[in-house]
C-alpha cells in the first residue's frame, strides 16, 4: 500500500484558490464598511488557501516532490518564526502612547500565512533548480 504524505488531490489548488480570492474580496469589502484594513481577515483566507495549495499533490508525486517540500517547509518555518519574533521584539517593546499608537502582536493566522507563502515561493524555487540541474 502506497502512503501518501499529501492528502488532498491535484485539484484541491483550485479550491485553495478560490479561498484566498474570498479572503481578499471580504478584506476589502470589511475596509469600505468599517475603513480599517483588518489584516487578520486577510490572513485567514490566505492560511486556508495556501493549506490547500501547499499540502496538495503535485502532477508528478514523487519522493524529489515530497522531499523538495518537506525542505521548502523547514526552512519556511525557521524564516517565519526569526520574523515574527524581529517584528514582535521591535515593536512591542517601545514606547507608544498607547492611546494612539495600537502595534498588535502578529496572530497566528498571520504567522500561518507568512509560512505557507514562504514555502510555497521555496518549493517552486527549489522545483525550478532541481528541474534546471535534471536538463544539464
Amino acid at each position: 500500500m502506497k502512503h501518501n504524505s499529501f492528502p488532498y488531490s491535484y485539484w484541491t489548488k483550485i479550491l485553495g484558490l478560490l479561498i484566498i480570492i474570498a479572503g481578499v474580496i471580504s478584506f476589502f469589502q470589511q475596509y469600505h464598511k468599517k475603513g480599517i484594513f483588518d489584516t487578520n481577515e486577510l490572513a485567514i483566507g490566505l492560511s486556508w488557501g495556501l493549506v490547500f495549495i501547499f499540502f496538495s499533490k503535485e502532477r508528478t508525486d514523487d519522493e524529489m516532490i515530497h522531499g523538495l517540500k518537506f525542505k521548502a517547509l523547514t526552512r519556511a518555518i525557521i524564516v517565519a518564526f526569526f520574523i515574527t519574533h524581529l517584528y514582535n521584539y521591535l515593536f512591542l517593546n517601545w514606547r507608544f502612547n498607547r492611546e494612539h499608537d495600537m502595534i498588535l502582536s502578529i496572530s497566528a493566522y498571520q504567522f500561518l500565512a507568512l509560512t505557507l507563502i514562504i514555502a510555497t515561493i521555496s518549493f517552486h524555487y527549489l522545483k525550478h533548480q532541481a528541474t534546471l540541474n535534471e536538463t544539464e
